[in-house]
């Protein structure tokens, strides 16, 4: 009897020991095991924060970008009908494309959208209101991702500043293409990962390139190279900082306190980027399994940011605050584990609240969070919708269900889960990862064989 109690210990023992060198050797695991935690005077804090919506863009800036103009989700003024319950939204056009999971820039009465055909990617221009070909740009492109899947083509958004259009490929090229009416030329281009010594994300590269002044901003991943700016015209290197390894989100900017500051979500952290000279001012660890930090980070009043990532990590909330010349992030809350948990899609801010798919392949569905505690409302019930992308267009959410092939149209309420519409078979495939883009009147949707546009004017 001894004996087997004995070998019992020894062997909890062992367990022990294995378990507390894979936490002290690696840093999602020691993640993992962390436990939640806030800062009361920063909770209390928070309380007397305005916490402004964001403002939509006007008609005519449209949709340029990854999660349009201010990179919020949040789609540009203009009127569209909410009665979907009762009359279908009508399809106006649906045109072929090829493999991509990347979302719609529309702008000028133009569309532009990336795709792989073949051993080539594409960028894309359609006429926005009938879908005709206005011009397409093919380029040779390496291997996708590392083979774990998801090859079919690029996953980032155009964007579209004046006559420029600046894309990232799946494989890590940026491009700077100038469109003169039906002609494109390329003006300069990079290959990221070999240029920065980067690795090749496991699923491919991700990131929207972010225009800020003078700069393009991508965030490649490479040695001393995990964010670098270009200067916009000619595409010289302006500025690299950081050496942490690449994720798949996109960078964002703000200015906090007057201080222009780009933050960059990385595989392992968030980075608060100087935006003049590079410089990391601050970081926050956020190591995740597989670096799977996806969703862009949120912004709220140029002070509170936000960050939330699945497999298992959770959300947080920080406050960048100006010293000097510099910004720090100061914990608000972090919640791992069984925080809210954003795996490709990013949520959108509206009165004080987050509204988001939660969980890895979004299985635990479609929720509504405070933003200032990352606590889920206890009477706003989502149904199941597996993976799916939001856009915020005024009062109302428009969803586009990844599996389903389904739109669906919520009311932004946080009091109550009110689903006015589903709108069914609208695509195909299992994949659908892009978000919606509402411009005058006509959603853009995205799946792995079409680009479709629903009339839901007035």
């Amino acid at each position: 009897m001894k004996a087997r109690v004995i070998v019992l210990v020894v062997g909890i023992l062992a367990i022990l020991c294995i378990v507390g060198y894979a936490v002290s050797q690696n840093a999602w695991v020691r993640s993992f095991f962390a436990t939640s935690s806030a800062d009361p005077v920063e909770i209390d804090r928070g309380k007397n924060a305005l916490l402004k919506n964001h403002t939509p863009a006007d008609a005519q800036t449209g949709y340029p970008q990854w999660r349009g103009a201010s990179r919020t989700g949040v789609a540009p003024v203009g009127s569209f009908r909410t009665d979907w319950d009762k009359t279908k939204p009508k399809e106006a056009w649906r045109v072929p494309i090829s493999g991509g999971y990347g979302s719609c820039a529309v702008v000028g009465g133009r569309l532009y959208v990336q795709d792989k055909q073949g051993d080539k990617e594409r960028v894309v221009c359609l006429d926005a209101e009938s879908g005709k070909s206005v011009w397409d740009f093919a380029y040779d492109v390496g291997k996708i991702g590392t083979g774990r899947g998801y090859e079919n083509g690029p996953r980032a958004t155009p964007t579209v500043v004046g006559n420029m259009v600046f894309t990232v490929g799946g494989a890590g090229k940026l491009l700077a293409l100038e469109a003169e009416g039906n002609t494109i030329t390329l003006r300069w281009q990079h290959d990221l990962l070999s240029e920065f010594q980067a690795p090749m994300p496991d699923w491919g590269v991700a990131c929207s390139p972010l225009v800020l002044g003078d700069l393009v901003i991508v965030m490649p991943g490479g040695k001393d190279a995990a964010v670098v700016a270009f200067d916009k015209s000619s595409g010289d290197v302006k500025w690299k900082s950081g050496s942490n390894p690449p994720g798949y989100s996109s960078p964002i900017a703000a200015s906090i306190g007057g201080q222009e500051t780009v933050f960059a979500f990385m595989g392992d952290a968030l980075l608060a980027v100087r935006a003049t000279d590079g410089k990391v001012m601050s970081s926050f660890k956020w190591p995740t399994q597989f670096n799977g930090n996806i969703a862009t980070p949120i912004i709220v009043d140029d002070e509170y940011v936000f960050i939330s990532s699945a497999y298992n990590m959770g959300c947080a909330l920080l406050r960048a605050e100006k010293k000097g010349d510099e910004v720090t992030l100061v914990k608000v809350y972090e919640n791992r584990r069984n925080g809210f948990a954003n795996h490709h899609a990013t949520s959108v801010f509206k009165d004080k609240h987050l509204f988001g798919i939660d969980g890895t392949q979004g299985a635990r569905g479609f929720k509504c969070v405070e933003f200032l505690t990352g606590n889920e409302v206890s009477d706003w019930d989502g149904a199941k919708t597996e993976q799916a992308s939001v856009l915020l267009a005024g009062d109302h959410l428009i969803l586009q269900i990844a599996k389903k092939g389904e739109v669906w149209l919520v009311a932004a309420n946080p009091e109550s889960f009110n689903l006015i519409a589903k709108v069914p078979k609208v695509l195909s495939g299992n994949d659908n990862w892009a978000t919606p883009t509402l411009v005058n009147g006509r959603l853009y949707l995205r799946d792995e064989k079409n680009v479709v546009c629903l009339d839901v004017r007035p």
